[in-house]
């Protein structure tokens, strides 16, 4: 995604997610469990992708489903990629430009942090 329209959408939802919306779809407990799986992403991502910044991560609320969704924001030179997780750990959505080495990373550290699922 070019860095201009990557920085607009960036901005749009840097503001913290409110969880309430969520508690109309989810239980206490679910929404907890969501929270904590993703978290754990997160930090697996931070923690072993070195070559891109994490530049932020969001969250949506997917009310069809129902669930939330987190996005990760990565950035390398003057472009940035999006990768979106849902409260399973499930990738939802890569962006289409997103390279295959940053790809190939996420899987990589998912599938060491969490094997056989």
């Amino acid at each position: 995604m070019k860095k201009q329209n990557a920085d607009i959408v960036k901005t749009k939802f840097s503001i913290e997610h409110q969880y309430e919306d969520a508690l109309v779809y989810l239980t206490l407990e679910e929404l907890i469990t969501t929270l904590n799986c993703l978290d754990g992403v997160q930090a697996t991502l931070e923690q072993q992708i070195s070559d891109y910044a994490l530049d932020l991560v969001h969250d949506l609320l997917d009310d069809e489903t129902p669930q939330i969704v987190r996005t990760f924001w990565f950035s390398k030179g003057m472009a940035d990629y999006y990768l979106c997780v849902d409260g399973r750990g499930l990738i939802r959505l890569v962006d289409d430009e997103m390279p295959e080495q940053l790809i190939d990373q996420v899987l990589g550290a998912l599938m060491r942090e969490y094997p056989g699922s």
